[in-house]
This record gives structure tokens, sequence and C-alpha cells, in this order.
């Protein structure tokens, strides 16, 4: 009975850390976040993410072709978004194959956001859940880590253009009003090589 005891208390402080709180989802982020400065990345230092109402997790990787051509208009969709509404935050989830690679990445996209530390992102199973089986993925999620937009529905990739479209629905129902801009159009999900995109760009694993 001690025997049992001791191992489920052990499970417990293993799991700890990986555990996703529900009640307060920008809370799980606290302490983990880095942002860009210069080429390297330093300790986030920015309003903590539970003063957020929504939280784009953007699971991308430099190694990824498709992203490089997603990025570039989400941050244009960011510096455009972030001043009116300020109530949301992006936070890059990296599926790149070493922390090098995503500071590289982060660097040559000039990512304006956050991004959770590539060690816990690779020790946190809880918030990787999100990512679907592809990237660019994007899942935005509410204060309880509920998602509200999301590139996937089910195994069927909607495309990372259709949850910063739903995002942004979201955002013109806040106070500052609606938003006047148009979104860019929706490429095909295919690769433009011809290589279909399902297949060349699943997701590596961790």
């Amino acid at each position: 009975m001690k025997a049992n005891a001791l191992r489920l208390l052990l499970a417990v402080v293993l799991l700890a850390p990986c555990a996703v709180n529900a009640a307060d989802f920008g809370a799980n982020f606290n302490g983990q976040l880095v942002t860009l400065q210069g080429n390297s990345t330093q300790t986030y230092t920015g309003p903590e993410l539970a003063q957020e109402k929504y939280i784009a997790l953007y699971y991308s990787a430099g190694w990824c072709g498709p992203c490089h051509k997603f990025t570039p208009e989400l941050v244009k969709f960011y510096n455009e978004m972030k001043p009116k509404y300020p109530g949301f935050e992006v936070v890059f989830m990296s599926r790149d194959e070493s922390p090098n690679d995503m500071e590289k990445y982060m660097a040559q996209m000039n990512m304006p956001w956050p991004a959770l530390r590539y060690s816990f992102a690779k020790s946190n199973p809880l918030l990787n859940k999100y990512c679907g089986p592809g990237i660019p993925c994007l899942v935005v999620v509410d204060q309880k880590g509920v998602v509200v937009a999301d590139s996937f529905k089910g195994s069927v990739y909607l495309g990372a253009y259709q949850a910063m479209d739903d995002l942004k629905k979201l955002l013109s129902n806040e106070p500052a009003g609606a938003v006047t801009s148009a979104s860019p159009a929706k490429p095909s999900n295919k690769s433009p090589t011809g290589t279909d995109w399902d297949t060349t760009f699943k997701k590596k694993s961790p």
C-alpha cells in the first residue's frame, strides 16, 4: 500500500511541470517565454499572458517551406492588429531541430511575438497537444485553454490562414472596432512545386 502511494506521489511530482492550468491558461507560460533581441533570444519581460483574452499558438519551423510563406503574413497581421487589439498574443511554438535553428528562423522572419523556450517546448507534451499533424499550424485558445480557432478540423487541414481569419473575426468584435484591411488570399495547401503538402511537410517528431 505504501509502495503504491509513493509511486503515485512520484508520478504527480514528475508530471507537475507539464500540467496545463485550465483555469488560467496564460499562467502556463510564466517564466518560459523568450523574445528576439537582435539575432538571439532573451527572457521575455512583457505582460503576463494571463492578461490576454486570446493566445494564438503558432507551430512552425525554419525547415518548413509553407511556413516561410505564411509567417510573413502572420507578422503583418500581428503588427497591424496588436496596437488595435492588445488583448491577444501570439506565441511561437518551435518545431525546429535546435535552439540555434529556432533563433535563426525567428530573426529571419522578424517575429515580433514571444516564443516558448525551446527546452520547455520539447518537454511539455500537454502544451504541444494543441498542434495538428502538420505545420504551419495556428491554434487560438481562450483564457481557459479552450480552442476557438484552429488550422485543423480533426485530421483535415483547413490552413493557418483560416485560423488567422477566424482570429480576425474574434478581434473585430472587441471594443476597438471592426478591422478594415483585407485578409491575404488563401493559397492552396499543396506545395507550389506540386509536392503533396500532407506527405512532405508533416510535423517532425520532437
